[in-house]
């Protein structure tokens, strides 16, 4: 059993950002359960749009890869589950603005006006939003595994000119109130329904199976201890991780680890490197030790410290993701310490 695939990027984060190393990881499903069914197939969605969202279902789960291979998988056998569910129109709204501008009402040739003049426009913007219910059920027993809504939105405009008139010194801008207006949502336009429920049922992506997520493991610029903050080296090694060396910083915190064994600033940023390389065990345990070390320093600043714990809870989650991930890519098979 492989570890976890895990791709170092290499651009790394805006100036501006605390700087540090951004990786690929693999994410557990907002329904964990969920996950456990591979073998599925989509059902009926009933209401309006029902076809679209069964259509769309079925070709997002059939374009949904995991480590280079497709998760969900047909047997010979009976499905697991089946995706089913429907569509709702939550509402149909239209705004009318009103707008006054200058512009050029004739021509004498290209790029060349020969008269400007005020218009005034109305412009007709409409929306429609819909909330998409799906519902995961087990094929053998019938029982619901999870069910989950999700909105989603369209939204259309056109404008119209209804006045033109010679430019006096009018004001420009907007000559009327907006004027908004709900209508009946089962009357809705179906084509904007049917555009709102793409969107929606795109939205389950990240609810049904183990998805990727950029992560960055954040270094710490602020050595916490006066041997790491006056060492030039620590200097040296924030610089060249904001400038993308992750490989001749990740080497000078390993100098500096060596030297510095109770550095709490020195021991997480080797463990920032540990987790872009994707060996989340030691950094787990480096990111532990620096969090033990850091609240054995007399009156330091929580705010200080707070990047050693949040990197360690991290970690903790980045794990437990893979461990399920891994539990069913391999049922049966211990996963090793990643």
């Amino acid at each position: 059993m492989r570890h976890a695939p895990i791709l170092l990027l290499p651009a790394l984060a805006a100036a501006c950002a605390t700087p540090g190393y951004d990786y690929e990881a693999r994410m557990a499903p907002g329904f964990p359960e969920a996950a456990e069914y591979r073998d599925v197939v989509v059902g009926p969605f009933r209401g309006p749009a029902g076809n679209v969202a069964e259509t769309e279902f079925s070709d997002m789960i059939d374009e949904i890869r995991i480590d280079g291979d497709y998760w969900f998988i047909q047997t010979q056998g009976q499905p697991q589950g089946t995706y089913q569910g429907r569509v709702d129109i939550e509402t149909w709204d239209a705004e009318t603005r009103f707008e006054r501008e200058k512009k050029c009402v004739e021509y004498d040739g290209l790029f060349d006006c020969e008269h400007r003049a005020i218009v005034e426009t109305e412009c007709r913007e409409e929306t429609v939003e819909v909330v998409v219910t799906a519902e995961l059920i087990d094929y053998r027993t019938g029982r619901r595994v999870f069910s989950q809504q999700q909105l989603g939105g369209a939204s259309r405009e056109s404008c119209v000119d209804v006045a033109e008139y010679e430019d006096r010194g009018q004001d420009l801008g907007v000559w009327r109130d907006p004027h908004h207006s709900s209508y009946d949502p089962y009357n809705a336009p179906i084509g904007m329904v049917q555009d709102a429920t793409v969107e929606a049922v795109r939205r389950f992506r990240n609810d049904i199976a183990p998805y990727y997520q950029t992560m960055r493991a954040e270094i710490m610029t602020d050595g916490l201890t006066p041997e790491a903050q006056n060492d030039p080296r620590f200097a040296a090694a924030v610089k060249a991780t904001k400038n993308g060396n992750f490989t001749g910083a990740c080497a000078q915190w390993d100098e500096l680890g060596r030297e510095w064994t109770l550095a709490p600033a020195v021991i997480h940023n080797l463990g920032a490197c540990a987790e872009a390389r994707g060996d989340m065990a030691t950094a787990q345990l480096r990111y532990a030790r620096a969090a033990e070390l850091a609240q054995s320093i007399p009156l330091v600043e929580e705010k200080r410290v707070r990047p050693i714990f949040a990197a360690l809870e991290r970690v903790s989650g980045r794990r437990m993701d893979d461990q399920l991930i891994n539990s069913i890519l391999h049922p049966g098979v211990e996963a090793p310490d990643s």
